[in-house]
């Protein structure tokens, strides 16, 4: 929630508010454990890692990405940039062996040379097997945002202190407080249906995409 004044909550339908906190719950399957993503900006941080020390920065001073695990603590700058353990002085002792291969014509001259050689000719560092899971999971924060400000008038009645029953309408998001489920499969959301309007738009006559 951002608040805009004193116990007074911003609401922002036309576009991204100017902070937030998003939390991505990805269940056990298979082999992998479960894992929580954390997504904040607008300035707001995780708490600082027991680990640094004082005079460290955490990430690059701005931006950065703290993964947790059960073994131990790993921090990066904006977009991955220099990743270290953590403690820092672990650095010095512990050599991480290379296992993902990198890309050193650079990520968009890559998708360049993909489109070239045409779809399933080229072996890319992020197919669409990557890309598009991890792109839909994103896009999940968004709907996130978006089914918090949705907004619902609701007329209700009351008795004024003159005994005179009268009527009102009154602002109601219950989009809010709630925890939103993902069905990946069907690409929809199943426990708060509006928030599905934000997911596919029905497109006007001779505008459809044929899918």
């Amino acid at each position: 929630a951002v608040y805009v004044d004193e116990f007074r909550r911003g609401y922002f339908p036309d576009s991204c508010p100017p902070s937030s906190h998003i939390v991505l719950n990805f269940p056990e399957e298979g082999d992998r454990q479960k894992v929580t993503m954390h997504w904040m900006d607008g300035g707001i941080q995780p708490e600082r890692p027991e680990e640094l020390e004082p005079n460290e920065i955490m990430g690059d001073g701005g931006n950065g990405v703290l993964m947790i695990g059960d073994k131990g603590t790993m921090m990066c700058s904006t977009y991955g940039r220099n990743p270290r353990l953590l403690p820092t002085s672990l650095n010095e002792v512990i050599a991480v062996p290379e296992t993902i291969s990198r890309v050193p014509e650079g990520h968009y001259h890559q998708w360049v040379n993909g489109c070239l050689a045409g779809y399933g000719e080229m072996k890319m560092s992020s197919g669409f097997e990557t890309a598009g899971p991890l792109t839909e999971s994103i896009l999940m924060g968004n709907l996130a945002i978006r089914s918090y400000d949705y907004l619902e008038q609701v007329t209700e009645t009351y008795t004024d202190d003159t005994g005179v029953e009268k009527s009102r309408v009154r602002d109601t998001f219950p989009g809010r407080n709630i925890q939103l489920l993902w069905d990946g499969p069907n690409m929809k959301i199943t426990n708060f249906e509006p928030a599905n309007q934000f997911v596919k738009r029905e497109y006007r006559d001779g505008w459809s995409l044929g899918i």
